[in-house]
């Protein structure tokens, strides 16, 4: 009875979570995403930037891609109306990082910034990503 009760509550929250996505206005089409990031990371020359598609939907509207073998985990995500701000936490192989993030929705496209910042480990790095993306066309 009360496995069911949890059950029945996380299903509840999380359409409660999907539907705030629509009613707070995020101006967002689910779909095909040519995402293109640029890294920038100080004391380093400058990095390609990266193009790749990903499916981008409403149950997962910031498209980051973890690495191989990297546990990364959400916190204090926020819409208000056309922006999702985040906190993520990250584990590779021993090594935390930190990000926050910002994307701003315009439809069939998005653009936005994310700061990330690893722990001694990883030499306390602070890395700076650039995203843009635009739809073309649906998930497959």
């Amino acid at each position: 009875m009360m496995r069911k009760k949890l059950v029945m509550t996380t299903l509840v929250a999380v359409c409660v979570f999907l539907l705030t996505l629509s009613a707070l206005g995020l101006d967002f089409n689910p779909g095909k995403y040519e995402i293109t990031s640029k890294v920038e990371m100080p004391g380093m020359p400058p990095m390609a930037p990266q193009t790749y598609t990903e499916c981008v939907s409403d149950k997962n509207p910031v498209p980051i891609k973890n690495a191989p073998g990297q546990q990364c985990e959400y916190k204090d995500m926020k819409t208000v109306g056309s922006t999702i701000t985040w906190t993520m936490t990250c584990n590779q192989q021993g090594m935390a990082s930190t990000s926050t993030g910002k994307m701003v929705y315009k439809g069939d496209t998005f653009e936005g910034s994310m700061k990330t910042v690893t722990g001694p480990s990883a030499g306390n790095m602070t890395i700076t990503s650039v995203v843009t993306g635009k739809r073309v066309g649906d998930c497959e």
